[in-house]
């Protein structure tokens, strides 16, 4: 019987390291002294005998335990949609595993042994799996969780850097940032490396635990994330064949959706409010533009971020977007790569205005497609025009022409005029749906519906683009206007819910004298709460996790989405010229590279260990095993909506208890250890658009090491 040396626990959805088919058994080592029985049966492991958890070494001796804890979750689901759970059960003995030897027990009739590895690779230990700048801040994390028994004891209280020969070059101790961490399970040990400036590939090491996951240390160690990132805009398309040279190899497709089937504006459009001036016959032709989420719909609210996004990544740092540097068909046109890519979305948008200068706000199958976008074989549905979308483009072709007018004046001119028409449409008719009010599909159709009840920081969002393009001081006093009814979150991002912080950095950035010096320092002192307020929640997370301190809040990638934070804080810096918020901006890509509860890269691709499975029909319905990269899934979700069999089944799955008291968070099963890898679940695994542009600049801005520390390469403070 071949013993295997093992490394710690794997991760939900993982292959086993050992197993016993007949009893379905698996076994994992957590450290030294730590070993987890796995089971997908029920009843298993609760019928374990005592003498089934000593573990017995080749010279005789063995070890009993002296903790012992269980946990349950859903980690995946069969082709039938029926839920896999694990129940695992944690043995904790007061003596360590002998490195390199035969270990054995006995479960049933069964004799197995395995072999515990001290240089294994061990997820108790969390790093940023691609990497830490030169000179920028370098954290990972130490910790395990035993269940039922609560934290994995780490003895050791120091830790190394190791080279690719596995020599020490840098060590230091682990300074205990959380006990009985109610996020995590764990205790949250942190190791600080910041001072070891040598580019190079290391790992870390932990005494007793083992190693950590391969991680590099340069001056642009972001950069291939950038790109990998950036590209799922080309792969996702629409209006054209996915192909050779420019497709990931495996991911090519012969076209979008067919131009005949898009679109069909749906019977409601004609009855609407805004309805006058839609095209009589139906048929209202859409081109280009990118698929927004896991399935083929086009929104216009949800694709309004993006030019937000990219318009901030340009005001920061416009030399760390480049052209030739994402590989797609326009590359080498002398325009920055990723304002081609706006420039595709860009001709789709215009495509959903009417000549009246009204916008359409969606166009999306009736229901949800189950194939690849040329085999899409009903028309697709155009949704009524809507005051929030018409604004919304307005705000958006403002951002474009201003970005693309040194390059292309005459599609500037053409972009401009159309955003002027939608912001006199919006001024010439009534809002619909009424203020306080959402749209709300119409029945029979399953499209995303984006909830939003207002549009005043649409409204306001756009006058301050306008202003800032045109100078106009029209737009100048509309914004004022609009700027008392805001009501702003400095701690929110720009979504399709929420523009009103667009507004205030889009009123910031113009140079025109006639902003109200009010004004001014009013939008400077909320962007800068805003940053203040990421620093404070990062300085009390055990993850450095610019997160609501809320447990329960925890979602809809809050936490996976660590980059969220990196603009927000590179405006502050920009602003001020504070570097605390420079220095606190390299941090915000670590929950999302690795240094996590589950030592997993949220990006698919990227790191040592990803997410197989996103809500990704472009990667659901092709021939390749492995999804599209650069996928930035929404990771961990406290307690999911319970509308669906599969969300329901996550739910009830969790033991401990699914939602303990507010007081007693630390006895419920961890908030950031509730991911199920599974494209059955959106909210853990569903990004859009807005998701994608955000991470996509967050690397971009960080792609360079010398944005951040050369204060050469700064913008000038504004409202100062």
């Amino acid at each position: 019987m071949p013993a295997l040396a093992l490394g710690s626990c794997l991760l939900a959805g993982s292959k086993p390291l050992i197993s016993d088919t007949a009893h379905d058994l698996q076994v994992r080592v957590l450290s030294a002294r730590a070993v987890t029985f796995v089971s997908t049966a029920d009843n298993l492991l609760s019928q374990a005998s005592p003498d089934e958890l000593r573990l017995r070494l080749t010279d005789g001796r063995e070890l009993t335990p002296v903790l012992v804890g269980q946990d349950r979750q859903v980690t995946g689901f069969t082709d039938n949609g029926d839920p896999l759970a694990e129940h695992r059960l944690h043995v904790l003995f007061a003596h360590p595993l002998p490195s390199g030897e035969d270990v054995s027990f006995k479960f049933g009739s069964q004799a197995m042994s395995f072999r515990y590895a001290a240089d294994a690779v061990s997820s108790a230990i969390q790093v940023n799996q691609v990497g830490y700048p030169t000179a920028g801040p370098k954290y990972a994390y130490v910790g395990e969780w035993l269940g039922t028994a609560g934290p994995l004891p780490v003895d050791s209280n120091r830790f190394d850097i190791l080279n690719r020969a596995g020599e020490s070059v840098f060590g230091g101790p682990l300074v205990l940032r959380s006990r009985s961490d109610p996020w995590s399970g764990n205790n949250v040990y942190a190791a600080d490396f910041s001072d070891f400036q040598s580019p190079g590939a290391y790992r870390l090491r932990v005494p007793g635990i083992g190693i950590s996951y391969p991680f590099k240390i340069g001056d642009r160690v972001y950069e291939h994330v950038y790109k990998r990132v950036a590209r799922l805009f080309y792969h996702s398309r629409n209006g054209t064949s996915i192909s050779e040279p420019w497709a990931d190899p495996g991911y090519e497709r012969p076209g979008g959706i067919d131009p005949e089937l898009d679109g069909v504006l749906h019977e409601r459009v004609m009855t609407s409010p805004l309805g006058t001036g839609s095209t009589r016959d139906r048929r209202h032709p859409v081109v280009r533009g990118w698929f927004d989420a896991g399935d083929y719909g086009q929104y216009m609210t949800n694709a309004a971020p993006v030019w937000y996004s990219i318009g901030v990544g340009m005001d920061l740092a416009p030399r760390n977007f480049r052209d030739d540097d994402l590989g797609i068909p326009e590359s080498g046109n002398g325009v920055p790569d990723l304002i081609d890519e706006l420039e595709w979305g860009m001709d789709w948008a215009l495509s959903m205005q009417a000549e009246d200068g009204g916008v359409y706000w969606r166009i999306a199958s009736r229901r949800w497609d189950s194939t690849l976008p040329h085999q899409v074989d009903e028309p697709r549905l155009i949704a009524e025009r809507t005051t929030h979308a018409t604004a919304v483009f307005a705000a958006m072709a403002a951002i474009h022409a201003r970005l693309v007018r040194s390059q292309r004046p005459e599609r500037a001119d053409l972009v401009l005029k159309a955003g002027l028409s939608a912001w006199r449409f919006v001024k010439t008719h009534r809002q619909w749906p009424p203020e306080g009010e959402q749209f709300r599909n119409p029945e029979g159709v399953s499209a995303g519906e984006y909830p939003d009840r207002s549009a005043k920081d649409a409204l306001a969002w756009a006058a301050a683009e306008l202003f800032r393009t045109t100078g106009n001081h029209e737009f100048l006093v509309e914004f004022d206007k609009a700027f008392g009814d805001l009501r702003l979150d400095p701690t929110g991002s720009v979504s399709f819910r929420d523009q009103g912080m667009g507004a205030l950095w889009a009123y910031l950035m113009s140079p025109d004298p006639a902003r109200d010096d009010g004004l001014v320092a009013h939008a400077r002192e909320t962007l800068l709460a805003g940053a203040e307020w990421r620093l404070r929640q990062m300085d009390a997370h055990p993850f450095r996790a610019a997160q609501h301190p809320a447990i329960q809040l925890a979602g809809w990638g809050n936490f996976a989405h660590s980059t969220r934070a990196t603009a927000p804080l590179l405006q502050a810096w920009h602003i001020s010229g504070d570097d605390r918020f420079r220095n606190a901006a390299w941090l915000t890509t670590g929950p999302q590279l690795g240094t996590n509860p589950q030592s997993m890269s949220y990006i698919t691709g990227v790191g040592s260990r990803s997410p197989q499975h996103p809500l990704s029909k472009l990667s659901m319905y092709d021939n390749v095993d492995r999804p599209l990269n650069g996928i930035p899934v929404n990771g961990p979700h406290y307690h999911l909506p319970a509308i669906w069999d599969s969300t329901r089944a996550v739910n009830s799955g969790y033991f401990p208890r699914e939602n303990p008291p507010p007081d007693a968070l630390a006895s419920g099963y961890p908030a950031l250890r509730r991911y199920t890898d599974s494209e059955l679940l959106p909210p853990m695994s569903e990004p859009t658009v807005a998701e994608i542009a955000v991470t996509a600049v967050a690397y971009g801005l960080l792609r360079d090491e010398n944005f951040a520390f050369g204060p050469q390469t700064r913008g000038r403070p504004v409202g100062e």
